[in-house]
């Protein structure tokens, strides 16, 4: 029990902290009010619209035509959140490496540790409050995101959300916030191994460089069907079994593409949440089960990536003493 009471107190402190810090909560701030700006522009395109349908409907009525041939604007109201996944995607992950970098520079140099360690408190115990206090964080930041979302949906949208459609965004806020700690053990470990704390920081975001920014976007502009809006071969009309075969006639050159995608954590949490949000249509009006089985290789790498940090950083803080030596 005592064990557990000091986890819990290092848990508190270390989330305490993050909400005291102006860094944290500027990026905080920033990432939330452009996911209220995406999401409400994203509504008023709809909007648009609609209004343009209804107005067609209208003269077409009042002519006496066919309106047969009006095609009804559908309107998937996930599909909505697109902007702010990207968001969190790219300022998210900023600021998890941010709270993975101050986790650990705030004692390293302050030389804090030794003086810790002299309480009654082991360090697998102190840096496992350390774990669950930014894990606090993270899930705190993505269900500001994700509880802002909807109600700006439900609320300024005007769109009630069926059931199914809250345990995907539910299923997401789980799956973001993995995703936000994979970048935060990342640059945790980093700054743990290396002895220059600004050295440190500025690995940890060649790393964000390389699997955010640079990877996705070689796997994207490799994609064929990415270079048209709505895609290639919608564009001209080609069946997704259609659009098979020819692509099986380049499987050499898709096989590179998808081994260059594969290596960015980011192209994996986006092909999973874009799924479980519909924003890749073929995924619409399927169940989080169904969708979750299809993406079964997204999932796992999320997953295992997590786990894998989680052992390495605790072994590395508990059993290498030589990184605590200035």
């Amino acid at each position: 029990m005592n064990n557990i009471f000091q986890i819990l107190s290092v848990t508190k402190k270390e989330f305490t902290d993050a909400l005291r810090n102006k860094v944290f909560l500027t990026f905080l701030f920033f990432l939330l009010g452009l996911t209220v700006i995406s999401i409400y522009v994203g509504s008023l395109d709809f909007q648009g619209k609609v209004f343009a349908y209804q107005t067609a409907y209208q003269q077409l009525i009042h002519q006496g035509q066919s309106i047969e041939n009006l095609v009804k604007p559908e309107f998937f109201p996930l599909q909505l959140l697109r902007g702010s996944i990207e968001y969190l995607e790219i300022i998210g992950a900023v600021l998890a490496i941010a709270l993975g970098y101050l986790t650990v520079a705030k004692e390293k140099g302050n030389h804090t540790l030794q003086l810790v360690l002299t309480r009654p408190i082991k360090k697998s115990h102190f840096f496992l409050g350390k774990l669950f206090g930014n894990a606090l964080i993270i899930l705190s930041v993505t269900a500001a995101v994700f509880t802002s979302i909807v109600i700006i949906i439900t609320f300024i949208g005007g769109v009630q959300l069926l059931n199914s459609e809250i345990v995907k965004v539910a299923t997401s806020l789980i799956y973001s916030a993995i995703y936000l700690y994979i970048f935060f053990l990342l640059s945790t470990l980093i700054t743990l191994l290396i002895r220059s704390l600004p050295n440190a920081l500025i690995i940890s975001f060649v790393f964000w460089i390389l699997f955010v920014l640079i990877v996705p976007q070689i796997g994207d502009t490799m994609d064929t069907d990415n270079q048209v809006p709505g895609g290639f071969f919608n564009a001209i009309h080609v069946s997704n079994t259609q659009s098979k075969i020819i692509l099986q006639q380049f499987s050499g050159y898709e096989t590179a593409r998808n081994a260059i995608e594969e290596v960015s954590i980011t192209k994996h949490y986006e092909r999973l949440v874009f799924a479980l949000l519909g924003i890749k249509n073929s995924y619409n009006n399927r169940s989080v089960s169904f969708i979750l089985k299809d993406k079964l290789i997204e999932s796992l790498w999320l997953t295992s990536s997590l786990l894998i940090l989680i052992v390495t950083t605790l072994y590395t803080f508990t059993k290498k003493r030589l990184i605590w030596k200035e």
